[in-house]
């Protein structure tokens, strides 16, 4: 009975410590942002985004940033794209920041290898992220821009009138 005893309870342990350890990893996986309105800003004032059906503000860090200027084919891993997105035009009423990170190559070569975030305004709480299938299927029409609209984006403020997706859609 005593054995019992001293196995039921090394399995307990075994399971609290293992119970610990994951919980912990996975805490520390969540991405953070908090220094995300230290980056370089591109638009000068807030844009209309179709996409988005809001009004936004794009910040990129120095891997994005000259890739999505020059509207290159391909981003470098580690490059991050913020937008907040405000309800009104003046981005007086912040609703969520929306994030994109080029992750290693193999993480989701299907669509780039691009990881999406949903987040508060602070860039430290997560609502949604990953592989976000709304994220992915938008973005899945601009794959010449490396599945970014930076093209129609930089039209738009170099004073060319264009919508995100005229370019994408077929008629």
């Amino acid at each position: 009975m005593k054995r019992w005893v001293i196995i039921s309870l090394f399995i307990t342990f075994i399971i609290a410590i293992t119970m610990f350890y994951f919980s912990a990893a996975k805490e520390e996986d969540v991405m953070v942002f908090p220094e995300w309105r230290q980056y370089y800003k591109l638009t000068p004032e807030i844009i209309k985004s179709d996409a988005h059906n809001a009004y936004v503000e794009i910040y990129l860090n120095d891997k994005a940033k000259d890739a999505y200027i020059k509207v290159e084919p391909r981003f470098k891993e580690g490059s991050k794209i913020f937008k907040p997105l405000y309800a009104d035009p003046q981005g007086k009423h912040m609703a969520r920041l929306v994030i994109m990170v080029k992750m290693q190559e193999g993480y989701d070569s299907d669509n780039g290898d691009w990881w999406y975030g949903v987040y508060d305004e602070s860039g430290t709480k997560m609502w949604y992220e990953g592989r976000i299938p709304e994220c992915i299927d938008c973005h899945a029409m601009a794959k010449e821009t490396d599945n970014l609209f930076s093209r129609s984006v930089m039209k738009k403020l170099n004073g060319i009138h264009t919508n995100e997706f005229e370019e994408y859609l077929k008629d």
